[in-house]
């Protein structure tokens, strides 16, 4: 991450396995970071629709409901809920890693649209292309201006990371995001990942 205090706080989660749970709330905020405008603390409630801006060297860990997000330096990440069934979360630009409880959710950047289900997923934002990492569970994954590009995601742990632009649907390497920030983010609503759950023998 680069950024102190997350890594102190993963360490913590994994070394005690509380899960500290707050439905809908902030988790951890650090540098400047503005939900709807404006700046909040640890342990704010949280609605939607919601638009989380996030500064240099800034980050916010929150959970709404049973998923919960890692949003990164330099980001535009905006979230709807889909009538209680599932949700719609924009990412305009940046980084965001984020866990999803079974049922419909769509993610959505400027090139790219994933369809997930139950998964696990880390996007970033690139000018000409986005990076999606399904880390683990179901995808539908198409590019946003080309709808004939689309490719059916199935993963345990990481094993298909894309680039995904108007023009194509290419792998990508592993990057930018660990496993321990995914166990902690599952931790915030009270659940783990599958891999940590039937470990794979892969570790990042």
């Amino acid at each position: 991450m680069g950024i102190l205090g997350l890594g102190g706080a993963i360490r913590q989660v994994l070394a005690t396995g509380n899960s500290p749970r707050l439905a809908n709330g902030i988790h951890r905020i650090e540098g400047e970071v503005r939900f709807n405008g404006k700046p909040r603390q640890v342990g704010d409630l949280l609605t939607t629709p919601l638009e989380v801006v996030t500064g240099e060297r800034s980050l916010a860990a929150f959970s709404l409901g049973r998923n919960a997000y890692l949003i990164r330096a330099n980001s535009r990440i905006s979230l709807a809920d889909t009538d209680g069934k599932g949700a719609d979360v924009w990412v305009e630009v940046g980084k965001l890693l984020s866990v999803f409880e079974k049922g419909e959710a769509r993610l959505m950047t400027p090139t790219a649209i994933a369809g997930i289900r139950g998964t696990g997923i880390y996007v970033e934002v690139e000018p000409e292309r986005s990076y999606v990492c399904l880390c683990y569970g179901t995808a539908e994954l198409a590019a946003a201006h080309n709808r004939t590009l689309h490719e059916t995601l199935n993963t345990r742990h990481h094993e298909s990371p894309r680039y995904v632009s108007s023009r194509a649907i290419v792998p990508a390497p592993m990057q930018n995001h660990t496993d321990a920030e995914l166990t902690l983010l599952e931790s915030l609503v009270g659940r783990m990942p599958p891999f940590v759950l039937a470990p794979s023998g892969n570790r990042y």
